[in-house]
Protein backbone atom coordinates (compact mmCIF):
# COMPACT_ATOMS: atom_id res chain seq x y z
CA UNK A 1 0.00 0.00 0.00
CA UNK A 2 2.79 2.40 0.95
CA UNK A 3 4.62 1.58 -2.26
CA UNK A 4 1.52 2.24 -4.37
CA UNK A 5 0.97 5.55 -2.61
CA UNK A 6 4.60 6.49 -3.25
CA UNK A 7 4.20 5.73 -6.97
CA UNK A 8 1.03 7.83 -7.18
CA UNK A 9 2.68 10.79 -5.44
CA UNK A 10 5.76 10.42 -7.63
CA UNK A 11 3.83 10.62 -10.90
CA UNK A 12 1.58 13.54 -9.89
CA UNK A 13 4.09 16.24 -10.99
CA UNK A 14 4.37 14.57 -14.39
CA UNK A 15 0.58 14.40 -14.74
CA UNK A 16 0.35 18.08 -13.81
CA UNK A 17 3.07 18.99 -16.31
CA UNK A 18 1.38 17.07 -19.13
CA UNK A 19 -1.95 18.68 -18.26
CA UNK A 20 -0.45 22.19 -18.51
CA UNK A 21 1.13 21.32 -21.87
CA UNK A 22 -2.24 20.07 -23.09
CA UNK A 23 -4.02 23.22 -21.92
CA UNK A 24 -1.36 25.39 -23.52
CA UNK A 25 -1.47 23.60 -26.86
CA UNK A 26 -5.26 23.54 -26.97
CA UNK A 27 -6.19 27.01 -25.74
CA UNK A 28 -3.33 29.48 -25.43
CA UNK A 29 -2.98 31.99 -28.30
CA UNK A 30 0.66 32.50 -27.17
CA UNK A 31 1.44 28.79 -27.08
CA UNK A 32 4.50 29.18 -29.33
CA UNK A 33 6.23 30.99 -26.45
CA UNK A 34 4.78 29.17 -23.46
CA UNK A 35 5.32 25.67 -24.78
CA UNK A 36 9.08 26.26 -24.71
CA UNK A 37 8.87 27.49 -21.13
CA UNK A 38 6.97 24.33 -20.22
CA UNK A 39 9.46 22.07 -21.98
CA UNK A 40 12.64 23.75 -20.77
CA UNK A 41 11.59 24.44 -17.16
CA UNK A 42 9.59 21.22 -16.81
CA UNK A 43 7.70 21.07 -13.49
CA UNK A 44 8.73 24.61 -12.55
CA UNK A 45 7.45 25.80 -15.92
CA UNK A 46 4.16 24.00 -15.28
CA UNK A 47 3.76 25.82 -11.97
CA UNK A 48 4.57 29.16 -13.62
CA UNK A 49 2.08 28.49 -16.42
CA UNK A 50 -0.62 27.45 -13.95
CA UNK A 51 -0.43 30.71 -11.98
CA UNK A 52 0.43 33.05 -14.85
CA UNK A 53 -1.89 31.78 -17.57
CA UNK A 54 -4.33 29.05 -16.58
CA UNK A 55 -5.61 30.29 -13.25
CA UNK A 56 -6.31 33.92 -14.27
CA UNK A 57 -8.40 32.86 -17.27
CA UNK A 58 -12.14 33.14 -16.76
CA UNK A 59 -12.89 29.74 -18.23
CA UNK A 60 -10.32 28.11 -16.01
CA UNK A 61 -11.42 29.69 -12.75
CA UNK A 62 -13.28 27.20 -10.62
CA UNK A 63 -16.59 28.65 -9.37
CA UNK A 64 -17.35 28.18 -5.73
CA UNK A 65 -20.54 26.31 -4.82
CA UNK A 66 -23.50 28.56 -4.03
CA UNK A 67 -23.57 27.52 -0.38
CA UNK A 68 -19.91 28.59 0.01
CA UNK A 69 -20.60 31.92 -1.70
CA UNK A 70 -23.60 32.47 0.53
CA UNK A 71 -21.51 31.87 3.63
CA UNK A 72 -18.72 34.17 2.43
CA UNK A 73 -21.13 36.95 1.47
CA UNK A 74 -23.67 36.48 4.22
CA UNK A 75 -22.83 39.81 5.87
CA UNK A 76 -23.17 41.65 2.56
CA UNK A 77 -26.54 39.95 2.01
CA UNK A 78 -27.76 40.91 5.46
CA UNK A 79 -26.72 44.52 4.90
CA UNK A 80 -28.51 44.74 1.55
CA UNK A 81 -31.63 43.14 3.01
CA UNK A 82 -31.59 45.75 5.78
CA UNK A 83 -31.14 48.60 3.30
CA UNK A 84 -34.01 47.35 1.14
CA UNK A 85 -36.23 46.99 4.21
CA UNK A 86 -35.31 50.34 5.77
CA UNK A 87 -34.90 52.57 2.68
CA UNK A 88 -36.87 50.63 0.11
CA UNK A 89 -36.11 52.50 -3.10
CA UNK A 90 -35.67 50.76 -6.45
CA UNK A 91 -31.90 51.13 -6.12
CA UNK A 92 -31.75 49.11 -2.90
CA UNK A 93 -33.98 46.32 -4.26
CA UNK A 94 -31.91 46.09 -7.45
CA UNK A 95 -28.69 45.76 -5.46
CA UNK A 96 -30.29 43.06 -3.33
CA UNK A 97 -31.65 41.26 -6.39
CA UNK A 98 -28.26 41.32 -8.10
CA UNK A 99 -26.55 39.70 -5.11
CA UNK A 100 -29.34 37.14 -4.68
CA UNK A 101 -28.96 36.21 -8.37
CA UNK A 102 -25.20 35.84 -7.94
CA UNK A 103 -25.78 33.54 -4.96
CA UNK A 104 -28.35 31.41 -6.78
CA UNK A 105 -31.28 32.68 -4.72
CA UNK A 106 -33.45 33.06 -7.79
CA UNK A 107 -36.90 33.10 -6.21
CA UNK A 108 -35.80 35.77 -3.75
CA UNK A 109 -34.16 37.73 -6.58
CA UNK A 110 -37.39 37.70 -8.60
CA UNK A 111 -39.21 39.20 -5.63
CA UNK A 112 -36.54 41.88 -5.21
CA UNK A 113 -36.62 42.92 -8.87
CA UNK A 114 -40.43 42.92 -8.83
CA UNK A 115 -40.34 45.33 -5.86
CA UNK A 116 -37.78 47.49 -7.63
CA UNK A 117 -39.98 47.74 -10.73
CA UNK A 118 -43.03 48.45 -8.60
CA UNK A 119 -41.12 51.47 -7.26
CA UNK A 120 -39.82 52.52 -10.68
CA UNK A 121 -41.10 50.66 -13.79
CA UNK A 122 -38.48 52.44 -15.95
CA UNK A 123 -35.48 51.37 -13.87
CA UNK A 124 -33.21 49.79 -16.49
CA UNK A 125 -31.24 47.78 -13.93
CA UNK A 126 -34.43 46.32 -12.49
CA UNK A 127 -35.72 45.45 -15.96
CA UNK A 128 -32.40 43.81 -16.81
CA UNK A 129 -32.35 41.79 -13.61
CA UNK A 130 -35.89 40.54 -14.18
CA UNK A 131 -35.15 39.75 -17.85
CA UNK A 132 -31.98 37.88 -16.88
CA UNK A 133 -34.01 35.66 -14.56
CA UNK A 134 -36.63 35.14 -17.26
CA UNK A 135 -33.88 33.88 -19.56
CA UNK A 136 -32.51 31.65 -16.80
CA UNK A 137 -36.00 30.21 -16.23
CA UNK A 138 -36.51 29.79 -20.01
CA UNK A 139 -39.45 32.18 -19.88
CA UNK A 140 -38.44 33.65 -23.22
CA UNK A 141 -41.69 35.45 -24.04
CA UNK A 142 -41.49 37.50 -20.85
CA UNK A 143 -37.75 38.08 -21.39
CA UNK A 144 -38.43 39.34 -24.92
CA UNK A 145 -41.04 41.84 -23.69
CA UNK A 146 -38.79 43.12 -20.91
CA UNK A 147 -35.76 43.42 -23.19
CA UNK A 148 -37.77 45.29 -25.82
CA UNK A 149 -38.69 47.80 -23.14
CA UNK A 150 -35.12 48.03 -21.91
CA UNK A 151 -33.67 48.56 -25.39
CA UNK A 152 -36.24 51.26 -26.09
CA UNK A 153 -34.89 53.12 -23.06
CA UNK A 154 -31.19 52.34 -23.55
CA UNK A 155 -30.23 50.56 -26.81
CA UNK A 156 -26.62 50.21 -25.66
CA UNK A 157 -27.30 48.87 -22.19
CA UNK A 158 -24.33 46.96 -20.77
CA UNK A 159 -22.37 47.46 -23.98
CA UNK A 160 -24.69 45.27 -26.02
CA UNK A 161 -25.42 42.53 -23.48
CA UNK A 162 -29.12 43.42 -23.45
CA UNK A 163 -29.18 43.44 -27.25
CA UNK A 164 -27.52 40.02 -27.36
CA UNK A 165 -29.99 38.63 -24.81
CA UNK A 166 -32.85 39.93 -26.95
CA UNK A 167 -31.41 38.07 -29.94
CA UNK A 168 -31.18 34.89 -27.86
CA UNK A 169 -34.80 35.28 -26.76
CA UNK A 170 -35.94 35.64 -30.38
CA UNK A 171 -33.97 32.55 -31.42
CA UNK A 172 -35.39 30.57 -28.49
CA UNK A 173 -38.91 31.62 -29.50
CA UNK A 174 -38.16 30.45 -33.07
CA UNK A 175 -38.85 33.95 -34.40
CA UNK A 176 -36.03 33.40 -36.88
CA UNK A 177 -36.66 36.28 -39.29
CA UNK A 178 -36.78 38.81 -36.45
CA UNK A 179 -33.74 37.21 -34.81
CA UNK A 180 -31.73 37.36 -38.04
CA UNK A 181 -32.58 41.01 -38.64
CA UNK A 182 -31.78 41.96 -35.06
CA UNK A 183 -28.49 40.03 -34.91
CA UNK A 184 -27.22 41.59 -38.14
CA UNK A 185 -27.97 44.97 -36.62
CA UNK A 186 -26.28 43.88 -33.40
CA UNK A 187 -22.95 42.78 -34.94
CA UNK A 188 -22.59 46.16 -36.63
CA UNK A 189 -22.10 47.67 -33.19
CA UNK A 190 -20.69 44.81 -31.07
CA UNK A 191 -18.48 41.93 -32.20
CA UNK A 192 -19.90 39.51 -29.65
CA UNK A 193 -19.01 35.94 -30.67
CA UNK A 194 -22.37 34.48 -29.62
CA UNK A 195 -24.15 36.81 -32.03
CA UNK A 196 -21.97 35.67 -34.93
CA UNK A 197 -22.52 32.03 -33.99
CA UNK A 198 -26.31 32.41 -33.79
CA UNK A 199 -26.35 34.17 -37.16
CA UNK A 200 -24.15 31.48 -38.70
CA UNK A 201 -26.44 28.76 -37.33
CA UNK A 202 -29.48 30.52 -38.81
CA UNK A 203 -27.74 30.77 -42.18
CA UNK A 204 -26.57 27.15 -42.05
CA UNK A 205 -30.10 25.97 -41.28
CA UNK A 206 -31.30 27.93 -44.32
CA UNK A 207 -28.70 26.26 -46.50
CA UNK A 208 -26.74 29.50 -47.01
CA UNK A 209 -23.39 27.83 -46.36
CA UNK A 210 -21.11 30.51 -47.77
CA UNK A 211 -22.59 33.22 -45.57
CA UNK A 212 -22.48 30.88 -42.56
CA UNK A 213 -18.78 30.16 -43.17
CA UNK A 214 -18.03 33.86 -43.51
CA UNK A 215 -19.72 34.61 -40.18
CA UNK A 216 -17.85 31.82 -38.38
CA UNK A 217 -14.53 32.92 -39.91
CA UNK A 218 -15.16 36.48 -38.72
CA UNK A 219 -16.05 35.26 -35.24
CA UNK A 220 -12.92 33.10 -34.93
CA UNK A 221 -10.69 35.85 -36.34
CA UNK A 222 -12.05 38.32 -33.78
CA UNK A 223 -11.57 35.87 -30.92
CA UNK A 224 -7.99 35.03 -31.91
CA UNK A 225 -7.18 38.73 -31.88
CA UNK A 226 -8.73 39.24 -28.45
CA UNK A 227 -6.95 39.06 -25.05
CA UNK A 228 -6.06 35.52 -24.05
CA UNK A 229 -8.43 35.44 -21.06
CA UNK A 230 -11.36 36.33 -23.34
CA UNK A 231 -10.32 33.73 -25.91
CA UNK A 232 -10.16 31.07 -23.21
CA UNK A 233 -13.48 32.08 -21.72
CA UNK A 234 -15.11 31.41 -25.08
CA UNK A 235 -13.54 28.00 -25.74
CA UNK A 236 -16.89 26.22 -25.62
CA UNK A 237 -18.20 28.56 -28.30
CA UNK A 238 -15.04 28.09 -30.37
CA UNK A 239 -15.56 24.32 -30.31
CA UNK A 240 -19.20 24.72 -31.35
CA UNK A 241 -18.19 27.07 -34.16
CA UNK A 242 -15.54 24.67 -35.45
CA UNK A 243 -18.04 21.83 -35.36
CA UNK A 244 -20.54 23.92 -37.34
CA UNK A 245 -17.78 24.89 -39.77
CA UNK A 246 -16.90 21.24 -40.27
CA UNK A 247 -20.48 20.47 -41.20
CA UNK A 248 -20.49 23.18 -43.84
CA UNK A 249 -17.72 21.60 -45.94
Amino acid sequence: MAQELFVIVAILPTVFWVWMIYECMRNDPEKSTWIWILIILNYVGAAIYFFARWLPSSSASIPLPNYVNRWLKRERLWNLEAEARNIGNAYQFVNLGNLQTELGLYIEAEESFAKALAKDPQDVHGIWGAAFLDMHNENYASAKDRLEKLLAIDPEYKFGDASLAYGKALVSLQDIEAAEAHLYKHVKSWAKPEAYYMLAKIKADKGEKEEARSLIDTMLHNLKGSPSYYYRRNQYLVRKANKLLGGLK
